[in-house]
């Protein structure tokens, strides 16, 4: 049996979504795993379930909730493995991931993070393949197949599954928990870059992806997270002189997104209005321009190594999204 990996789930009202997570990683070959779960203060018994259902598993419970950036940091500060995973509770994985995982890094002794290939449970469907961008940016997952097997590198891992060397927070530092939700994967993954640090998607490590099970599609609190951490992302690694563009961009980056119309509901049936999203993205904006002063710092940590000076952009203009792209996925009531 190859050397062993701490994967740790976190759940927020996860509900059954949890415990078939559970199962599936219950199941892997080859691959000596320890289980962690931490529940972001649920509402619902899914957490209690769990830990009845599998108590051999590490059960960790926060009075509030960490946000994913900060319930990433409190399992790792329990891991031992010298490889570790976090994960979303609303995956299944298929029996092979662990040990694809663990492979991948004893055959790639330069590279730090392995990416899965994440498919969609609803409709099979290549859900996250690697990552691109637009020229604010704004990442989106690609849908395009592996040309193989092979591992290549890519910028970022889809953040609903990350793998990593253990010492990578030694190197690098923890998620940065002032995010909460969303975007945390993707300045991780970009400090990762700035520091020289290699991510490999392995295409024969696949996981399926229940979406949206903990934040609603199309709701204002995916958007006012993504927007506000996006900013903030760009004030730390993008040169000063291109942070002016960065709002006119997003504008049209929006207008490119809603060429087929929005959604009139989120994913629970809550009304969606253009307004509505217009006030959403005011108010992250100024989220963000209020967290610029506690912001500096940081931007001065990555601003230290000289590969940073230009390396976003050429990131961008080599991973960037094609117009095409831009388009929201409506629910099928509006296609």
């Amino acid at each position: 049996m190859r050397p062993g990996i701490d994967i740790g789930i976190i759940n927020y009202n996860g509900g059954d979504h949890l415990l078939a997570c559970i199962e599936s990683l219950k199941k892997m070959i080859d691959c000596a795993a320890v289980l962690y779960v931490l529940d972001n203060h649920s509402s619902d018994d899914s957490f209690e379930k769990a830990r009845r259902t599998y108590p051999e598993c590490t059960f960790i419970s926060s009075s509030r909730n960490l946000g994913y950036a900060g319930g990433i940091n409190r399992l790792r500060s329990s891991m031992r493995a010298p490889i570790v995973a976090f994960c979303n509770m609303d995956l299944e994985f298929t029996p092979e991931w662990g040990r694809a995982v663990v492979s991948c890094l004893d055959d790639h002794t330069d590279a730090w993070s392995v990416a899965s290939l994440v498919i969609e449970k609803e409709t099979g469907e290549i859900y996250s393949s690697a990552v691109r961008f637009f020229w604010d940016l704004f990442p989106l997952s690609s849908q395009q197949p592996p040309a193989g097997d092979d591992p290549y590198e890519v910028i970022s891992a889809y953040g609903a599954v990350m793998a990593f060397r253990r010492e990578i927070f030694e190197r690098i530092g923890p998620f940065d928990d002032d995010y909460f939700l969303f975007f945390e994967e993707t300045e991780f993954y970009l400090r990762m870059k700035v520091n020289g640090l290699q991510t490999l998607l392995c295409p024969r490590a696949r996981v399926y992806h229940h979406r949206s099970v903990s934040t609603v599609r199309f709701s204002p609190v995916k958007l006012y997270y993504a927007e506000r951490n996006r900013l903030l992302t760009a004030f730390k690694y993008l040169p000063f002189w291109y942070l002016p563009l960065v709002f006119p961009l997003s504008a049209v980056r929006f207008a490119l997104m809603s060429r087929g119309g929005i959604p009139n509901a989120d994913g629970k049936g809550k009304a969606v209005s253009r307004s509505g999203i217009i006030r959403t993205l005011l108010a992250a904006w100024l989220s963000a321009i209020r967290y610029l002063p506690r912001e500096w710092r940081k931007r001065k940590d990555v601003w230290r190594h000289p590969s940073s000076r230009m390396m976003i952009l050429r990131l961008i203009a080599r991973n960037r999204l094609r117009m095409d792209e831009l388009r929201l996925k409506l629910p099928a009531s509006r296609k």
